[in-house]
């Protein structure tokens, strides 16, 4: 019976080669025999053979899916070729799998793998190794990236911006640099790729961290600061942090513009025959942010300005020189092969020797903090309403925690706070000076400002647009970091590439806020663009110096009170000028002046 049987297949697939005449001269004899074993077959096994048989006839036959049982179309491609009707609706006893077809967007017809992602071939030659070194690969190739980039600014002193804009300008708006030891790392710069990133970092947003610092808190079993902490862990520390952090700046205005006036008395007292500034006037600001920093962490008075003597004489030199070399430190570790993740360098020596001064010394503040807050609860409530509190006060109150943790944390918004803004506020006095026009303006808005405008941070800036406007500009033009990044934790569509999770994605932020195609005249300092109409039609995502999402950064409400409260005090006195070469930032962790700040503060006519 399966002899005849499949010789009654064979006949109906050499059946589609005849004509339609040839296939009805089939004889007679056969169709009966079919018949007679067809009538022996259970009912399963007829459509099993009808269903192979229609299969092999038709040949171009395609199935429809839908969630009601499987239908047979009418008709065939071929027109010569009919099945009877008796036989139109035909059953399956074992269906395909239902296959949905992908809708694609009318934009996105289609989605390339990740191996597409165009950039630097060379690398690609060499990926098969990346199986025996995979952690030490990513670092090794992240600085390779940075040296190569840091050596190009050498090269290319006069607009250190092109270095990455070429990489764009080369591959498109999105590079992958396929690394031979270790995972890839993802190249954006365009806002709509770096709002789909942040939309998709999920609830707790992972980016990459300091290794070198991480690797001194392991080594010293520690935790983690705020910005490596990953998780429920960095959630709830950052909860702890943020309202003490808020509250204490609004409460602390007064002594932070009491800080400002001592930097311009200085800046007054110690100008040289040409109006400048004697000393660095950078180092001299970043004195000043470690005052401010100090009040508002500490509630106490460094008075770092007022200080000329040898670091190791007291403690607060002491902190303000480990924070120095251990920032120095940072950005050696980070910068270039990581080598001392393999065996100890002297940056590595010189970051575990500095952060342990720091932490020590920080750590005697907080138990002096957890001191005066170790009376009654009323003491505490008092202490609270009259704003004599700190950061350190209020997470010890608020939130008890144990004096390691505290410290930890504060450590962390020192190294980042200090050299942040520190570093802004130099380009914001530079570009000042540079800019007359916007100078003019804006002291126009200093002189009419009255004191009652400068009790809250709020306050200071609903009376200030233009200054506003300044300092938002000097942000676009020169983001205290220049990149950020990502670790997403599900696959994203960039571009039409489909990125796999976990790959690291770096937004370019300095290169996306200097790209014409964002900002008209992007290279102007020109703070109207922000207080026109037109404003509204900028991206969203084309300039985010302090980040954004969940881990935004939490001293933007510190920072801008700051530089506001120094640039009112220093245009009352000073008319700046600057009248040198152009001063670029460098292409480190945080950027800062590549250049001494020669800027002339010439007494104003009042």
């Amino acid at each position: 019976m399966i002899i005849h049987l499949l010789l009654f297949v064979f006949q109906c697939q050499l059946g589609s080669c005849f004509s339609r005449e040839t296939k009805i001269n089939i004889s007679v004899s056969k169709l009966k025999f079919t018949k007679m074993l067809l009538n022996k077959l259970s009912c399963v096994q007829t459509n099993i053979i009808f269903n192979l048989c229609q299969k092999k006839i038709c040949s171009t036959f395609v199935r429809m899916q839908s969630v009601k049982a499987q239908e047979m179309p009418n008709k065939l491609d071929n027109p010569e070729i009919q099945i009877d009707s008796a036989n139109e609706m035909v059953t399956d006893i074992y269906p395909a799998p239902r296959v949905v077809p992908m809708v694609l967007s009318r934009t996105n017809t289609e989605v390339l793998s990740f191996d597409h992602v165009p950039g630097p071939k060379a690398l690609k030659y060499f990926s098969n190794l990346r199986q025996y070194s995979f952690q030490i690969g990513t670092q090794l190739t992240a600085g390779f990236l940075t040296l190569a980039f840091n050596i190009s600014n050498y090269i290319n002193l006069k607009n250190p911006f092109t270095n990455m804009s070429a990489l764009f300008d080369e591959y498109g708006p999105v590079v992958r640099f396929v690394s031979p030891v270790g995972a890839d790392i993802v190249f954006v710069n365009h806002p709509e790729h770096i709002q789909k990133v942040f939309s998709m970092e999920g609830e707790y947003p992972v980016r990459s961290a300091l290794d070198s610092l991480d690797k001194y808190r392991v080594e010293k079993n520690s935790i983690l600061g705020l910005y490596s902490i990953k998780g429920e862990d960095w959630a709830h520390r950052r909860s702890q942090v943020c309202a003490p952090l808020h509250t204490t700046v609004s409460q602390n205005m007064q002594s932070l513009k009491d800080v400002c006036d001592v930097l311009s008395r200085k800046i007054y007292t110690q100008r040289n025959h040409q109006d400048e500034l004697k000393t660095d006037l950078y180092k001299e600001l970043h004195k000043w942010t470690y005052d401010c920093m100090g009040l508002i962490l500490f509630a106490q008075k460094f008075n770092m300005l007022e200080t000329e003597i040898i670091y190791n004489q007291n403690d607060v030199s002491w902190l303000y020189n480990s924070l120095e070399k251990a920032t120095d430190a940072i950005i050696k570790c980070e910068s270039g092969f990581h080598m001392w993740k393999l065996f100890s360098t002297p940056a590595w020596y010189s970051l575990r020797k500095h952060c342990d001064i720091i932490d020590s010394l920080i750590g005697k503040h907080v138990l002096q903090a957890r001191e005066a807050c170790s009376g009654d609860d009323s003491f505490k409530k008092v202490r609270h309403i009259l704003g004599m509190e700190s950061v350190a006060t209020a997470m010890i109150v608020e939130q008890p925690l144990n004096v390691e943790d505290v410290a930890t944390v504060l450590m962390d918004m020192l190294l980042i706070g200090v050299n942040t803004i520190s570093s802004s506020t130099s380009f914001l006095l530079y570009y000042l000076a540079k800019h007359q026009r916007a100078q003019n303006i804006l002291m126009q808005e200093v002189d009419a400002l009255v004191t009652s405008s400068m009790t809250s941070v709020q306050t200071l800036k609903d009376n200030t647009p233009y200054l506003q406007a300044c300092i938002k500009e000097t942000l676009r033009m020169v983001p205290p970091m220049p990149i950020v990044s990502r670790i997403l934790p599900k696959n994203i569509i960039l571009d039409k590439y489909n990125i796999p999770k976990g790959t690291l994605i770096i937004m370019a932020n300095q290169d996306t806020c200097r790209k014409e195609s964002n900002f008209d005249d992007a290279d102007r300092f020109y703070p109207e663009r922000w207080l026109k109409e037109e404003s509204r039609d900028y991206h969203a995502f084309a300039s985010i110096p302090f980040g954004y999402g969940a881990r935004k950064c939490l001293g933007q409400s510190m920072a801008e009170a700051m530089m506001s409260l120094l640039t009112v005090q220093i245009l009352k006195k000073f008319k700046l000028e600057y009248h040198y070469g152009d001063i670029k930032p460098t292409k480190q962790f945080i950027s800062k002046p590549n250049k001494p700040l020669k800027i002339r503060f010439v007494d104003r006519n009042n």
